[in-house]
């Protein structure tokens, strides 16, 4: 199947955050622990990327006491699963995205569309508004982000139309991450949005169960190339 890729600059998920149980540090203090970092994100993906340098940066430090070891592409389960997981204190560490606002209302913030102008405005709202309110969202919850990582611009791809107005979303069957906020904003566009794991977008999109898919740009690439 051919897809065409369009460009629709609807909010910009930097917040791809790194979030870790509060048994970590006991964990860490044991010799030769793993510590165990998932994502959702495939193979040559941000996520891949920067869970990679995160892990070996942490383990030049970590020599001799523990080991941090990423397991992409769901090897160990969707976000909600992995938010569940950590909870639990089965998993160490997370680097989930649009799942947060499931965690904490707060967290809709990144889910609403036209949020963030540039890379720049980004950085302000990090430091503002992620390092604070957030951090104590999560920490409520029983999660302590350790770290915020780019995911970049969302953007459409789908086999029917360009994309450049809303209205050209209806009646596309449109794959797009967990979030109630981002399922209601591409419904009142006139999409069908489906939430569906990254996992398992491919097959939706080869079999035509879904007409098109939202995600950075990077994850379109590695899905039309797939």
């Amino acid at each position: 199947m051919r897809y065409l890729e369009f460009t629709m600059k609807l909010l910009k998920t930097a917040l791809a955050t790194v979030v870790v149980t509060f048994c970590l540090q006991a964990a860490a203090a044991n010799a030769n622990t793993e510590i165990r970092l998932g994502h959702v994100g495939g193979p040559g993906s941000l996520f891949e990327i920067s869970a990679n340098r995160f892990a070996e940066l942490a383990n030049e430090r970590l020599e001799g006491v523990a080991e941090v070891n990423v397991y992409g592409n769901s090897q160990l389960g969707g976000d909600e699963s992995m938010m569940r997981r950590l909870r639990l204190g089965s998993l160490d560490l997370s680097l989930p995205s649009t799942v947060m606002s499931s965690e904490s209302a707060q967290f809709a913030l990144f889910e609403m569309p036209y949020l963030i102008e540039d890379r720049e405005h980004m950085k302000r709202v990090r430091e503002e508004i992620v390092r604070g309110p957030l951090y104590d969202a999560a920490e409520a919850r029983g999660f302590k982000i350790i770290g915020v990582w780019e995911n970049g611009f969302r953007q459409i791809t789908n086999n029917k139309r360009p994309i450049v107005t809303p209205e050209d979303l209806a009646g596309i069957k449109l794959r797009v991450p967990g979030g109630t906020w981002r399922i209601d904003m591409f419904r009142s566009y006139g999409a069908a949005p489906s939430p569906m794991s990254l996992s398992e977008v491919f097959v939706a999109l080869q079999t035509g169960a879904m007409d098109g898919q939202e995600n950075p740009f990077i994850q379109n690439l590695l899905l039309a190339l797939s």
